[in-house]
């Protein structure tokens, strides 16, 4: 008897994926146990519900799993840090007498090979993400009362570098953004920024100590504080607007978020920061976002590049802009587009790689309407081609005037039909008040955000293709991927091919998310929690989890 045992990591995060050959009705759980393979300690995994149907409020730490088996065949381990070196092994458990369970010892797994926890990857690519999932378990700790007034306590307190909710939530993104501003001050380089807004106050500070050295293009996006500019020039940094709608509206927005290092020695471009994170405290707190830093000089020379033509275009978007915008810049694995450009054109190799997939497709999308990218997603969810699909849209609608009345995510996987795409009964939330597991805290809801001055969304703009293949992809940047973004918006777009450890690095992220939306829109659904202590039937072979531990297990 024999229980295969995988693990993939990302910088944050390690999923621990387990089949056991042949399985045991007896069995109620698994325990799981993490190894420091530099110290050689070996620590328990907590469980996060308790042992039996029906028990209190589980501490914020969590239940042994010795105590409170895990009831699955997939953990993510949310206690790794970056730059750990881990094991893991999984031992069954089975009833020993009321509400105690014990080992099956000699049945349990080997240990996993050592798996490093690390946001760097070859080709000179490192990805982070922060955790920016507000209606969550973690965040009603942190605040206590459950109330539009504490969630607006709580944001005040979040661009306070010391305070422990920002310094959570922000994760490694806040990390990536501060560590390359640092690095590039401290060899004396320059900085050029297209950020389409900016009010986080240490992002600022960021800027400033780089003086005369900070070249800041900031866009028309609606949260830039007042005297943001002044501030900046106040301290040397030359600083310029873009407002593609001429009026002072968001819309078309000047919507990307880029920091370029330029050596001020040699005048050349080495490396550039992109992604989807606005240098908001909201972007890096209460939305989901990612970073990616590409340490290349060919590509980091390209965005330095569209930086200057776009000061140079003032409020325009010119048709030569659109033009150049279009032309792909291939630098190795990774492809960089521009928008706006004529004809969609940087669609054209995504919606290529899309077809040409064959194992799986992960994604978070940020209001893409009509999105030919989204389409097809959504149509390949309804083949039955073995092709493993997970993805969250998140969508915001806003009056005339540009304020936003609602936000609402959905969640997408194999097997659900295009017409129940926008099924209300899909929108996640926060844990439901009138179908609350016992053993968990009430969360904040959707409609606490918006009176709070939040809004709760994926923010993300991330597609990979394969992730296990050597043809592997990811798609991400600023780029919406809605049609109004690659006909009217600045943007930016990258395509990284063949690059397993980052694509895996992604799929980790957006699994992650997805079961955390996916929980919840099934609670809301009026799904019955205690479901999670039935058998474990459905972890078992031709079960209803075959698809993702097939997926994952490999």
């Amino acid at each position: 008897m024999t229980i295969k045992v995988n693990v993939h990591t990302n910088g944050d995060d390690a999923l621990v994926v387990w089949g056991p050959d042949p399985w045991d009705d007896s069995w109620a759980g698994f325990r799981l146990e993490r190894r420091n393979t530099r110290t050689e300690e070996i620590s328990l995994v907590n469980n996060r519900i308790p042992p039996v149907a029906g028990a209190g409020e589980v501490p914020a730490e969590g239940i042994a799993s010795d105590i409170s088996p895990i009831r699955r065949c997939m953990w993510t381990d949310h206690t790794v840090s970056s730059s750990d070196s881990v094991a893991y092994r999984v031992t069954p458990m089975k009833p020993s007498g009321t509400d105690k369970f014990m080992p099956v010892e000699d049945k349990a797994s080997e240990w996993t090979p050592p798996k490093l926890v690390t946001d760097r990857f070859a080709d000179g690519l490192s990805a982070c993400f922060n955790r920016g999932t507000i209606m969550s378990q973690v965040v009603s700790r942190i605040v206590g009362e459950v109330s539009v007034a504490s969630l607006k306590a709580f944001k005040a307190k979040l661009d306070q570098p010391s305070f422990p909710g920002r310094r959570y939530l922000s994760g490694d993104a806040r990390h990536a953004v501060l560590d390359f501003m640092a690095d590039a001050d401290r060899r004396g380089n320059e900085v050029f920024a297209a950020l389409y807004e900016i009010n986080d106050q240490e992002l600022i500070d960021g800027l400033k100590a780089f003086s005369n050295r900070a070249h800041v293009l900031i866009g028309n996006g609606s949260a830039t504080g007042t005297n943001v500019a002044n501030e900046l020039e106040g301290a040397g940094a030359e600083v310029h607007h873009r407002d593609l709608s001429h009026s002072g509206r968001s819309s078309p927005s000047v919507h990307n978020k880029f920091l370029v290092e330029v050596s001020k020695s040699t005048k050349k471009a080495t490396r550039v920061l992109t992604g989807s994170t606005n240098w908001t405290t909201t972007g890096l707190c209460t939305q989901l976002n990612n970073v990616l830093v590409i340490e290349r000089p060919a590509t980091a020379q390209r965005f330095h590049r569209q930086w200057e033509v776009l000061v140079a275009s003032g409020d325009d978007m010119l048709g030569e802009l659109k033009e150049e915008n279009g032309r792909q810049v291939q630098d190795g694995p990774v492809t960089t587009f521009f928008a706006a450009t004529q004809n969609q054109l940087e669609f054209a190799p995504v919606l290529e790689l899309l077809n040409n997939a064959t194992d799986g497709l992960l994604f978070l999308m940020f209001t893409p309407g009509e999105s030919p990218l989204l389409l097809n997603l959504l149509d390949r969810a309804m083949q039955d081609d073995g092709c493993y699909i997970r993805g969250v849209v998140s969508e915001v609608r806003e009056s005339a005037n540009g304020r936003v009345t609602s936000h609402d995510a959905v969640v997408v996987k194999k097997g659900v039909p295009p017409e129940k795409f926008h099924d209300t009964a899909l929108l996640p939330n926060g844990l439901p008040q009138d179908n609350l597991p016992s053993w968990a805290r009430e969360e904040f809801q959707r409609r606490m955000y918006l009176p709070a001055g939040l809004n709760a969304i994926i923010h993300s703009k991330v597609i990979v293709v394969d992730p296990f293949s050597d043809d592997c992809a990811v798609v991400t940047g600023s780029h919406n991927f809605s049609p109004a973004a690659s006909e009217h918006n600045d943007e930016n777009l990258v395509i990284v091919r063949g690059n397993k450890a980052l694509a895996q690095a992604y799929a980790l992220h957006i699994e992650g998310i997805y079961d955390h939306f996916a929980w919840r829109a099934f609670l809301s659904s009026g799904g019955n929690p205690d479901q999670i202590f039935k058998p474990l039937d459905s972890w078992k072979p031709r079960g209803s989890h075959e698809r993702e531990l097939k997926f994952w297990l490999r």
